[in-house]
């Protein structure tokens, strides 16, 4: 009996060229979510995140850098004497 209907419906489909319910979810594009809906990050997700970011080559380079000229900074402030 399942068949039958089954049948009668393709026949409907095809008559009035309609597809599936199964194949139109799929063809269906995916939406980019919204950002505001996003699901809200654990403390841990982002101290792993912020200590991806510290173990980036560039990062590392430039707070080495931001170092020493605050070193050379102090050294330079030192010397002088305002008069």
């Amino acid at each position: 009996m399942e068949e039958e209907r089954e049948k009668m419906r393709q026949d409907i489909r095809d008559k009035y060229n309609i597809k599936k319910k199964e194949e139109i979810v799929e063809a269906a594009p995916q939406e980019e979510p919204n950002p505001l809906m996003r699901k809200k990050k654990t403390p841990e997700e982002l101290a792993a995140e912020a200590e991806q970011e510290e173990l980036d080559d560039f990062t590392k380079l430039k707070n080495q850098i931001e170092t020493q000229v605050n070193e050379l900074k102090t050294q330079i402030e030192g010397k002088c004497v305002m008069q």
